[in-house]
């Protein structure tokens, strides 16, 4: 009678678990299998899975567990080889389907949790929506909260202004955030993620250095919060003629000491990946910290031949944060890549600057077909017009450069046209190379370095490689004002932007400025 009894508990309790825990906790208790395995497994296989839309299968879907990339069949099966240790397998969404969302936040995943003697299946529904030739991806770079204040900032002041927007953009929209969303605090990731299903779009997330834990040293367990929160730190997915991929440039080893590296089973995994994909296609690429810098020439992540090696023939956009700084690099005819400002601005503290000068912001991108038809850098608390910010006679931070008028344009690339007039001359175009190489931007020197510099995070500095400064000293003693304006390659201007002769006039920013 006890044994019969002891047995219907157990019973009870399993039962019990699987109505209280969520599919991945109740896996646990048989060993990591979440579904009936119905699907006979080839020899030598041990994960086994579908793709369909609910009704029908989907022939050729891309699926990998970050090792091994594949494809399913004409009845919408894979099946492949897998470690005990690989912790996912993921869908490289196809073009004609929606990104799943779950809980707000992309779900393109699922845990494999694999026994000794498994067989393990792992089926994903995707809805069939067909392939959009128009679409939004709004990008973000290092939001990285690690302290309560920090989250009280970005609910209370960055998301009110940055939702608004984002909901009146050109629909769909999807997202993706660059890294180091939490600061070295890794509960913070659940925090983050509660936070950023606020915006209403399905957002990627692409791993940081701060978001591995410090206390441990190997790289491959570093990441445990993340990709409890996320998923796996590499994966891609398809938008319309866009094939993302986002990748893990952090190889992390303990204490925030980490170098800038792609290991080589995700160059392996990538290599395989592509192989999936038409040369006519836009590819998009996400990391954290920039593959190569224009102002750095030094500057690049450890084996970044091999990667632009991988994407030779393909048109490339590659998206980074990390450096809190918006500088644009042209690495190719072929591939470039847009490195943005922190979302938070200068170290969180309140000040609404990233290192460089530029407002604390985000990059929307619009995309049509396989190309991108416009993006540009929005200050999260200005219209998308204010792209510049003008110093007056005395107020450049080199004494070389006093006498005369220093710009900042934010966004600016060699491919836009900067032009100057002088009261009423004719507009000069300033040369290529005219732009300075090292000047500070004066309000990110005065807040860092001045009595006003964080405490709590003392490392913040102004920039100093900053070269989307220009100097422009007038030819004549007696001028009154001067006028810039910018164009950038997608047919912009951005407004003109005039500043008169006299040593303080700090209300001669862009957005109160005389301008035509």
């Amino acid at each position: 009678m006890i044994k019969h009894l002891f047995k219907y508990l157990l019973i009870v309790l399993l039962a019990g678990g699987f109505t209280a825990c969520s599919e991945d906790e109740g896996a646990q208790i048989l060993g990591g299998l979440y579904e009936k395995v119905d699907i006979a497994p080839e020899p030598g296989m041990n994960l086994v899975g579908r793709v369909t839309d609910g009704k029908n299968p989907i022939e050729g879907a891309v699926v990998s567990d970050g090792f091994t990339v594949t494809t399913t069949d004409a009845q919408g099966v894979y099946q492949m080889r897998v470690k005990k240790s690989t912790p996912f397998v993921f869908v490289s969404v196809p073009a004609d389907c929606e990104i799943p969302v779950e809980n707000g936040m992309p779900k393109i995943y699922k845990k494999i949790a694999l026994g000794d003697n498994d067989v393990v299946q792992r089926s994903f529904t995707l809805e069939r929506t067909g392939k959009k030739e128009r679409f939004t991806l709004l990008a973000l770079a290092d939001v990285q909260i690690g302290r309560d204040d920090e989250v009280v900032m970005l609910e209370k002041e960055v998301l009110p202004l940055l939702v608004p927007y984002v909901q009146q953009l050109d629909k769909p929209v999807y997202g993706i955030s660059l890294g180091d969303l939490v600061w070295d605090n890794m509960p913070f990731h659940s925090v983050y993620k509660e936070q950023i299903r606020k915006i209403g779009v399905p957002v990627f997330q692409v791993i940081g250095n701060h978001d591995h834990d410090k206390a441990i040293g190997m790289d491959t367990e570093a990441d445990h919060s993340f990709r409890a929160a996320f998923g796996p730190t590499y994966y891609s997915y398809n938008i319309g003629d866009c094939h993302f991929v986002v990748l893990d440039d952090v190889l992390y080893t303990g204490s925030s000491n980490y170098t800038a590296e792609i290991t080589e089973a995700q160059m392996a995994w990538l290599e395989q990946d592509l192989k999936h994909v038409p040369k006519d296609k836009l590819i998009i690429i996400g990391v954290h910290i920039a593959t190569s810098r224009r102002n750095r020439p030094t500057s690049h992540i450890a084996n970044y031949r091999e990667l632009y090696a991988l994407l030779d023939g393909y048109n490339v956009r590659i998206l980074s944060g990390h450096s809190h700084n918006n500088y644009t690099t042209t690495i190719s005819e072929t591939i470039e890549e847009n490195t943005l400002g922190a979302v938070m601005g200068a170290y969180w503290n309140g000040e609404e600057l990233c290192n460089d000068g530029s407002p604390r912001g985000y990059a929307v991108y619009e995309i049509e077909g396989n190309r991108i038809a416009n993006w540009y850098y929005k200050g999260t608390a200005y219209p998308k017009e204010y792209q510049m910010y003008l110093y007056g006679p005395g107020q450049a931070v080199s004494e070389q450069y006093r006498d005369g008028l220093i710009f900042n344009i934010f966004n600016w690339h060699s491919t836009w046209t900067v032009e100057v007039r002088e009261d009423d001359a004719a507009w000069t175009t300033l040369p290529s190379g005219s732009n300075l190489k090292y000047e500070m931007d004066r309000r990110a020197y005065d807040f860092m370095y001045g009595d006003t510099k964080p405490e709590h995070r003392p490392t913040a500095e102004p920039e100093t490689n900053n070269d989307h400064m220009f100097y422009y000293e007038p030819s004549s003693a007696t001028w009154s004002e001067v006028t810039v304006k910018a164009s950038d390659p997608y047919g912009k201007s951005i407004p003109r932007v005039s500043g008169t002769n006299r040593t303080h006039y700090e209300e001669s920013n862009p957005l109160s400025a005389s301008s035509e």
